[in-house]
């Protein structure tokens, strides 16, 4: 499955280089530059799409082949949070 913020950041950067060719065309330095801002936001963000994408395969992998410590991990994990929410 395709991380969200890949396909918004794969559109964004498509829209910067649009931009950029507008600017091109049209003379105008401002949207060139706006064009190319957009580009390194786009490629940003679908970085970050691929980079959770890939914590989130490796996850679900490592729960399926070690679903007793996953489930150790989580009750802990649940814990300590239990423990943070006490009010004293």
């Amino acid at each position: 499955m395709v991380d969200k913020n890949y396909v918004e950041g794969a559109v964004e950067n498509a829209a910067g280089k649009v931009e950029e060719a507008a600017g091109y065309v049209t003379g105008s330095p401002g949207a060139r530059i706006e064009g190319k801002v957009r580009q390194v936001a786009g490629k940003a963000q679908a970085a970050y799409g691929r980079a959770a994408e890939e914590v989130s395969t490796q996850l679900q992998d490592a729960t399926k082949h070690r679903p007793f410590a996953a489930l150790l991990v989580a009750g802990a994990v649940g814990f300590a949070l239990g423990r943070m929410s006490v009010h004293r």
